[in-house]
């Protein structure tokens, strides 16, 4: 009886490829199932910003003041640099902390004065 070997080198890129696009499309539909919803940008600002920035608290400059629209464009840039690679004593903050939509919201919100009278306290984190 002759000696025959399959090569499973020869089968292995079909079985992987399968075994990859499964897993891909699983990890795709729990990452979206697990996604949180986006806080308001009020929630936001008292949640992680409020700490430092409101008035109250003269640790870091308020940040509530509204800007003439003129200008929100380059501080809304500033606002979403500074938030993801910090500045001075703020820290930065990663996605996992405020999402890319959350950050567009508050930016919005901050630089078109909706939350120059946000409160400073309140709810639970």
């Amino acid at each position: 009886m002759p000696h025959t070997t399959t090569v499973l080198s020869r089968h292995l890129p079909s079985l992987t490829g399968g075994a990859l696009l499964l897993l891909g499309s699983l990890l795709s539909t729990t990452a979206l199932a697990e996604a949180p919803e986006a806080r308001e940008p009020a929630e936001v600002y008292r949640q992680v910003c409020a700490h430092c920035h409101a008035p109250d608290k003269a640790v870091g400059p308020e940040i509530t003041i509204t800007f003439p629209e003129a200008a929100w464009e380059a501080r809304g840039n500033y606002i979403r640099n500074t938030v993801r690679h910090g500045r001075a004593a703020m820290p930065a903050f990663r996605a996992a902390k405020i999402s890319d939509a959350e950050l567009e919201g508050l930016i919005q919100a901050l630089v078109s004065g909706e939350l120059d009278d946000a409160p400073a306290q309140g709810g639970e984190e």
